[in-house]
């Protein structure tokens, strides 16, 4: 990390997200030199703008496949059929000690995925048309620091004086190296997440994850890259805190169509 003045951190180079993504993936994961320890220090030193707040009583969603069905019975104790519900709260809530690992938490440390609308909830779960998806709704107990990590979605850090650069032209200045690092993290949280990824994929956000959690955020929010367009802008968040959270009902959805878009690429 070097120092454009007292107390200015700038960024080695203008991919250095990428860099230290690569080192987390394939070469040492819990072990980093001072370049990696640099990298960090200068994400905390640049984070501007970002903190917002999440209200105590602010509503939002949380998605899982599958849901219930309930054999009722008439006064005599005959079937005469099943009732479907959604998922009780304690099953829409991740498991203590055995939360799956994500793109905010390794295997064993529960976060609460949650999204800012029923169908970005949806969306994010990987459903294919006919899937039965329970989804709750969930309020904030309290109020929650967050870290904003939306404002480079979608953008591309291959532009402006990046590019220039990558064709011979000047070296970025210190800020459009920490504009184009941060597009980076940006892209890096929304990007999607599957059971059949390769764990590896998952460390260097989760490592950035716990970064700021350490400094005194309690949530992460980030765009979603399903239901994106049109009416639906939703956002998803990470809550570090799975308490700071209650489940006030659950529903049973089926999906009923999804929209495919392809392009060359």
């Amino acid at each position: 990390m070097s120092l454009e003045g007292p107390g200015k951190p700038e960024f080695a180079h203008w991919d250095d997200y990428r860099r230290f993504a690569r080192h987390l993936r394939s070469t040492s994961r819990y072990v980093w030199g001072e370049k990696e320890r640099a990298f960090l220090r200068t994400v905390l030193g640049t984070i501007r703008n970002r903190d917002t707040e999440l209200k105590q009583g602010q509503i939002l969603y949380r998605a899982q496949r599958g849901v219930e069905w309930i054999d009722r019975t008439d006064e005599e104790g005959n079937s005469i059929g099943a009732e479907v519900s959604g998922f009780g709260p304690s099953r829409m809530k991740p498991l203590t000690d055995r939360a799956r690992e994500g793109r905010a938490n390794p295997t064993g440390i529960p976060v609460l995925y949650v999204a800012s609308s029923v169908e970005t909830a949806i969306s994010e779960v990987r459903p294919w048309v006919g899937t039965e998806i329970s989804v709750a709704v969930c309020r904030v107990l309290r109020p929650l620091r967050a870290l904003d990590l939306s404002k480079g979605h979608g953008q591309s850090s291959l532009k402006g004086a990046v590019l220039r650069h990558l064709t011979g032209g000047e070296a970025p200045t210190a800020e459009e190296k920490e504009k184009a690092v941060w597009i980076e993290i940006d892209n890096a949280f929304s990007w999607p997440v599957t059971l059949s990824d390769d764990r590896a994929d998952y460390a260097p956000t989760q490592v950035l994850a716990e970064l700021f959690r350490s400094v005194g955020y309690e949530a992460i929010i980030y765009k979603s890259h399903f239901g994106d367009e049109g009416d639906n802008k939703g956002y998803n968040l990470a809550i570090f805190d799975p308490d700071a959270v209650e489940i006030v009902s659950c529903a049973p959805y089926e999906v009923k169509s999804i929209k495919v878009e392809a392009r060359p690429i």
